[in-house]
């Protein structure tokens, strides 16, 4: 009986190296990606809006912040800045503990 080899390559076959760039070239080098093709659409600045100055007590300018079952919109609709939309819930919170604001729709 034969022993049987335990490599996978015959005797006169020899392991190939791996070539490093068989795969092509990775982020960051040249030729990667496709920098010949323009971008599908143009990217556009994200423009943050300001919190005006309000007080609790002013309903009616809470109230553009909330949907109609009385939940507080979020900030990709706001499109405040997290410390603002911060903020304005501790607004709706605190006008909804007093009384001025309803929990829940009607």
């Amino acid at each position: 009986m034969k022993p049987r080899s335990s490599s996978r390559f015959g005797k006169d076959e020899k392991k190939k190296p791996f070539d490093k760039n068989a795969r092509g070239p990775k982020k960051g080098e040249k030729g990667y990606g496709s920098p010949s093709r323009a971008p599908s659409r143009p990217q556009r600045k994200r423009m943050r809006r300001v919190l005006p100055a309000m007080d609790y007590k002013d309903v009616d300018a809470l109230g553009k912040y909330i949907t109609e079952k009385g939940k507080i919109l979020p900030r990709r609709i706001t499109r405040l800045s997290s410390k603002d939309q911060r903020t304005l819930t501790r607004l709706i919170k605190k006008s909804r503990h007093s009384g001025l604001l309803a929990f829940q729709a009607n």
